[in-house]
């Protein structure tokens, strides 16, 4: 611990990631997060499986011509097909695999020997090295197979060429001390580099990768907020800080990570959690009064990581303890009555023409954990409106909503700007429209003239707390 190590985060998130239920990303969004891996500091990058089918085949090809500067690497079953498809994508590695214990010779192989299992690896694997590629060889649920087995495939596939042996924990349930044997023999037996493959089931998948680490393994595989099949395997956030922070690794760049958290929660379609370690939006924010008198006179006082290290700043938020006599924790029918609000309640916004109705956020039902409002512009203003709003940006994901006057949703226009200075853009709407705002985007809107109802949902309980810059 605390010494140099020179360790390789494989990234996973375009080929374990997908295996997370309901997520498939595009071609463009793989190129454009296989970008953004790169740039954060990973160069290496497991992009997906082209033997299964032939849409899959072209995205991985896709993928090695438009992004430069990393290496990439493909799944592959152990059969020639499979490793055919791996090469034709133009991807420098092959990750070949296979499983050998008694479960899975039943429930995959069609209860096939393991010499016909063994043969189909030694075949796969010296067909790849024939055809140029380096070859990872995964030894599937190694963590539920016997260590003489363990030995036995991994020689032979070491003897047929691979470059490097993974050991996978594929259902979760290495404890760190048996991943850390299995890790230290593979260490001694097999002349290669060797790679860990970790699942999250039990949440041990991190300190599976320090077991792992610490006794000789240099490569372990992550993905980008350790999404994957079932529980997911190792974040790559925490991942790469633990490498920084215990081990002296080389940095990472995380002034990227929000990005890459919010391009890849955006598209699972759930948003990163508030306490998550380096990228959660309060890791370093004090609460607790004795916490923050002590940060006030120095941060260090109740924060083991430096922010700045982790393109973060330090905060305090000290909670203003009020018990509430709601119960929150009830799921009978309740109908509430909204609130009349004035826009100026709103920060970045000012009083002006209109109407405005908070339909639901935590006061009107401790329960929510949305913001709606409701703003009805009566008849055209557009002779004496006056800009209300200024650009700001909220923590979560919201949502816009213009309807017109007229019985088709028509009879209202307005302006909606995102971004700032030169990067803004501006756009003139007419109702019926809706505009979806990211998360951390800087954004406005502007009345123009017309009559109709706008609505803002925004994905928290209290809107001046979601804000980015409020210090609430």
């Amino acid at each position: 611990m605390n010494k140099a190590k020179k360790i390789v985060i494989l990234d996973t998130t375009l080929r374990e990631g997908e295996q997370a239920r309901g997520l498939c990303f595009s071609v463009a969004e793989k190129i454009a997060i296989a970008h953004k891996l790169r740039d954060f500091g990973v160069n290496l990058i497991e992009i997906g499986q082209p033997g299964i089918s032939a849409s899959e085949a072209t995205a991985c090809s896709a993928i090695c011509r438009a992004v430069s500067g990393v290496e990439f690497l493909v799944h592959a079953r152990a059969c020639a097909a499979d490793v055919l498809a791996a090469e034709a994508t133009g991807a420098q590695w092959v990750g070949i695999w296979a499983s050998y214990n008694d479960i899975s010779l039943m429930a995959k192989f069609n209860n096939k020997s393991r010499a016909w299992v063994r043969a189909q690896v030694v075949e796969a694997i010296s067909l790849a090295k024939d055809r140029g590629m380096k070859v990872r060889f995964t030894i599937e649920d190694a963590s539920r197979t016997d260590a003489a087995l363990i030995h036995e495939l991994g020689m032979a596939a070491v003897a047929a060429g691979a470059d490097r042996i993974s050991l996978a924990d594929t259902v979760g349930v290495w404890h760190p001390q048996e991943c850390a044997a299995n890790v230290a023999a593979a260490v001694r037996n097999f002349n290669c580099e060797i790679e860990v493959h970790l699942h999250n089931d039990l949440g041990l998948a991190q300190a599976n990768a320090l077991a792992a680490i610490d006794n000789g393994a240099s490569v372990i595989d992550a993905t980008v907020l350790g999404i994957g099949e079932r529980a997911g395997i190792c974040d790559l956030f925490t991942l790469s800080a633990a490498l920084q922070y215990l081990y002296k690794a080389p940095k990472y760049n995380f002034a990227l990570a929000k990005d890459l958290t919010q391009a890849v929660s955006r598209i699972a379609g759930f948003q990163c959690e508030p306490h998550r370690p380096i990228v959660g939006r309060d890791i370093f924010t004090h609460v607790a009064k004795y916490h923050v008198t002590a940060a006030e006179k120095n941060p260090a006082a109740y924060s083991g990581l430096n922010p700045q290290e982790f393109a973060a700043t330090s905060s305090v938020a000290l909670n203003h303890l009020e018990r509430q006599e709601q119960q929150r924790v009830v799921n009978d029918l309740q109908v509430q009555t909204p609130l009349v609000k004035g826009a100026s309640e709103l920060l970045y916004h000012r009083d002006g023409v209109g109407k405005r109705w908070v339909f639901m956020d935590q006061r009107i039902d401790a329960r929510s954990p949305i913001y709606l409002i409701e703003r009805v512009f009566e008849r055209d203003y557009s002779g004496e409106y006056q800009p209300h709003v200024d650009a700001h940006a909220h923590h979560c994901d919201s949502v816009f909503v213009f309807m017109g006057i007229n019985q088709d949703g028509s009879g209202l226009t307005v302006e909606v700007s995102f971004g700032v200075d030169e990067q803004q853009t501006t756009k003139t709407i007419t109702s019926p429209a809706s505009v979806f705002i990211p998360a951390n985007i800087v954004h406005s809107y502007a009345y123009v003239s017309g009559a109709g109802r706008f609505l803002n949902l925004v994905l928290a309980p209290n809107y001046n707390k979601s804000l980015v810059a409020s210090e609430l």
